[in-house]
């Protein structure tokens, strides 16, 4: 897979924009999970998570509620998390 340069852009802790988003591995109201490329995902958890705009054929993810932590996880032979706020 050839990985995408990608940005996460926070407009206080309600709404993040996401791009470069190859997949959605999972989400729920606490917690979303995204595939930014064969070894990174990275994860959004708060409350009153939602959704509000997906296009997998833009790469652009819009979630909003109340953010609490942004963190990347590093898949392979090392896994490292870096948190961006939380």
């Amino acid at each position: 897979m050839n990985e995408k340069k990608h940005s996460v852009t926070s407009t206080g802790r309600d709404i993040t924009l996401v791009t470069a988003v190859y997949d959605i591995i999972s989400f729920d109201d606490t917690q979303v999970s995204l595939s930014l490329g064969e070894d990174t995902i990275l994860s959004v958890s708060g409350t009153g998570l939602t959704l509000r705009r997906l296009s997998l054929e833009t790469g652009e993810v819009d979630i909003s509620g109340r953010i609490d932590a942004i963190v990347y996880l590093d898949s392979g032979a090392k896994q490292k998390k870096r948190r961006l706020f939380g």
